[in-house]
């Protein structure tokens, strides 16, 4: 005589994927979710800009020079476009520069904002006839973005 087979026993929470099985159609909270291979770019990883160095001109440290040097001076973004100018400089207790003060944006005058920026954002080039060009990793609305420079009080 054939022994009966048990019936097999049914259970939900098992089946469905609340106690870590896989179910028919759900997949469980405990089954990992698939890798993707060709990961794509982060959108907040930093991005590398490179800045092509003038012709004509050298790298000159930013400390090198007076505030009345770099009042005035034109700023760049990396595409060579002019987008602001060195409005004034803020020197430290150790009469080390700590800020550029750009205006950007404006017409003659009007309708410009002022925004700080640090030394480590602006690159400065010199040529021969000491003519001085800044350049910043930053677009015109990038420097728009940025808060306004709010000068303090003494």
């Amino acid at each position: 005589m054939r022994k009966a087979r048990p019936k097999p026993r049914y259970d939900r929470a098992c089946h469905d994927g609340a106690r870590g099985g896989r179910g028919h159609h759900r997949p469980s909270a405990a089954t990992p979710a698939p890798v993707a291979t060709d990961a794509a770019p982060v959108a907040d990883a930093p991005v590398e800009i490179v800045i092509p160095v003038p012709e004509g001109y050298t790298l000159t440290e930013v400390g090198t020079m007076t505030a009345d040097q770099l009042k005035g001076v034109d700023i760049y973004d990396p595409s060579d476009a002019k987008i602001a100018e060195i409005a004034d400089v803020v020197i430290g207790s150790d009469n080390a520069v700590t800020g550029i003060v750009t205006d950007v944006g404006g017409f003659l005058g009007l309708g410009e904002h002022r925004v700080s920026l640090s030394p480590d954002q602006v690159t400065v080039y010199k040529n021969a006839d000491n003519d001085l060009r800044a350049y910043v990793s930053m677009t015109k609305d990038e420097l728009k973005a940025l808060p306004a420079y709010e000068m303090p009080n003494p």
